[in-house]
């Protein structure tokens, strides 16, 4: 009958199929939780390692341009101003790979 051994890597851990892990798991210093979170959550951390599952939500909104946002416009990212910017009309969008 096979007892729990403790091993360490010294040289890197190849996994070339699936593996389960029992308990907990802390990988390059992030501490992943320990079960799953509910439906629409995102994992989420505090800025101290630990990885959680919650809600995602806007708190601040200073990278935000909503001077021209009107209805059924919407918020895009313009990568030189770093900022999100109302597009009121929708030429072209891209998903998964293709343009509409």
């Amino acid at each position: 009958m096979a007892g729990s051994q403790n091993f360490k890597v010294r040289k890197g851990l190849d996994v070339t199929d699936s593996a389960t892990i029992g308990g907990g798991l802390i990988a390059s210093g992030l501490q992943y939780p320990l079960s799953d979170g509910n439906s629409n959550e995102v994992i989420k951390t505090n800025g101290s390692g630990a990885l959680t599952f919650g809600k995602l939500s806007i708190s601040d909104l200073s990278d935000v341009n909503l001077a021209s946002l009107i209805d059924n416009s919407i918020l895009v990212y313009d990568t030189d101003t770093q900022k999100y910017v109302a597009q009121n009309t929708v030429d072209e969008f891209t998903l998964d790979g293709g343009t509409f």
